[in-house]
């Protein structure tokens, strides 16, 4: 991975450790083009930057970086005056993203210090949740500020270097995730971070040091206290990442499933004792996402689909096999399970129609008279086909349902035709046609009020 050579000038005052360029793995060749540039751009201002946290950890250990992160000790004042398609977002953490045509964005941040907690005031003192991230520091303050060691890594562009203050080389070599300064302090800063210790842990297959668990056990209740639309996010990065399977059971044992989602916590008790017909092993969430995990590379599943497989065994256990003709204990059991995730609208929404036209294609609920478009011409029938999919490789009692619905959509895509070639021009648009001084006559005559005289003068 990298040798134990260092850089052959004297240490920094900082008491860092300095890798130099022939004793690392890192190449710029692996390193996208525009963050290069952002970082000498930022360097020809005056201004400290470096690369750091996944992407510097990801390049070690040879696999590619979904995104580039820089650090710098430009404020974000000064990042927004550098460059023209930077914008400002935050309150907790006050960042600079960088957006581009194709859609990827850099993330710049400042360097930080700690939180300053005696200035909160008495009443505060015994609470270290963190709700004001922007006291700004130096280098060393931001390192020891990261949630792990093996995120606080820097790349020096300037000297091709790597710049370690808290030991996350060694933690990579021994694959282990681990808490910079105490993990009861910290994960009481910042809940969250318990969730995405489960998600390193399970995507690099590394261990979670002994006393990061312990406190992660203890404080698992705490993940409460932290937005829902953080704890959403991070699960939805945990379910995108292609280690699904394993988060669930790392956040099983460790306590952190009760504390976020009590009723899958109640289904994995229910499904072990095997008290389910469609789940007599107690294990087809696993399995189901396992299928995901092999997806990830092979065409990649939506973020609404991929929460549909986290709380699809809730919604089968309420109503799929209930007898219920019209849905309702589905239906409410959809509503509370989506309600509970705290996603956005969009995304809520499209949950909510996958699995409902999931249950139809599992009765083969086909359309009535008057009920309007068929099922498959409607909006997120392909994302329900594929959940049928997934369900019935694993149930194999639904698998002529699955059969059923496919050859329908191909039958249909059949009598559809081939595409035709696009012209660029919209076909909905009814053009009308050129307006003469005639016809705008007529119009302002007919527009005249009662007692009005005629005139044709505009």
């Amino acid at each position: 991975m990298f040798d134990e050579e260092l850089d052959s000038s004297p240490a920094p005052a900082d008491g860092a450790l300095r890798i130099s360029r022939s004793g690392h793995s890192i190449s710029r060749r692996n390193i996208d083009a525009d963050a290069i540039k952002v970082l000498y751009r930022l360097y020809r201002a005056g201004h400290t930057a470096y690369l750091v946290g996944g992407g510097v950890r990801d390049l070690l250990l040879g696999r590619r970086p979904k995104d580039f992160d820089i650090v710098t000790s430009a404020r974000p004042a000064q990042v927004k005056r550098l460059f023209r398609n930077c914008r400002l977002i935050g309150r907790r953490f006050r960042l600079a993203h960088l957006h581009y045509p194709d859609g990827k964005i850099i993330e710049l941040s400042t360097f930080r210090a700690n939180p300053d907690l005696e200035s909160r005031g008495v009443e505060d003192e015994a609470d270290l949740l963190v709700v004001d991230d922007n006291r700004f520091g130096s280098p060393r303050q931001d390192a020891e500020r990261r949630d792990f060691t093996i995120n606080s890594l820097f790349y020096d562009i300037a000297g091709f270097s790597l710049i370690d203050y808290v030991g996350g080389l060694e933690d990579i070599q021994a694959q282990m995730v681990r808490t910079i300064g105490d993990p009861m302090q910290r994960f009481q800063e910042d809940p969250v971070r318990m969730v995405r210790a489960i998600k390193f842990s399970a995507r690099l297959g590394f261990a979670i040091e002994a006393e990061t668990w312990r406190a992660m056990i203890r404080l698992a209740p705490m993940i409460t206290r932290s937005a829902p639309a953080r704890v959403s996010e991070e699960l939805g990065r945990l379910l995108d990442e292609g280690a699904a399977a394993r988060s669930l059971e790392l956040m099983d044992e460790s306590g952190l499933l009760e504390a976020m989602d009590f009723h899958l916590e109640a289904y994995l008790r229910i499904a072990a004792r095997g008290g389910l017909e469609f789940d007599p092993d107690g294990k087809l969430i696993y399995r189901l996402l396992r299928r995901c995990d092999q997806q990830r590379g092979q065409g990649k599943l939506s973020r609404p689909l991929l929460f549909c497989f986290w709380v699809l065994p809730i919604a089968l256990m309420e109503g799929l096999l209930s007898g219920d003709d019209e849905g309702d204990r589905w239906n409410t059991a959809v509503f509370d399970c989506v309600t509970r995730l705290g996603l956005a609208r969009r995304e809520a929404e499209m949950m909510s129609l996958t699995l409902s036209l999931f249950r139809r294609l599992a009765l083969k609920r086909k359309r009535k008279r008057g009920q309007g478009r068929p099922l498959e011409e409607r909006e997120g029938f392909a994302e329900a086909l594929r959940l049928l999919e997934f369900f019935s490789a694993e149930v194999p009692a639904f698998r002529d349902e699955y059969e059923f619905w496919s050859q329908r959509l191909e039958d249909r895509r059949r009598a559809a035709g081939p595409p035709r070639p696009s012209t660029g021009l919209r076909q909905d648009v009814v053009r009308r046609p050129v307006e003469t001084a005639e016809r705008s006559r007529r119009r302002v005559r007919r527009r005249r009020l009662p007692g009005q005289e005629h005139t044709d003068e505009f």
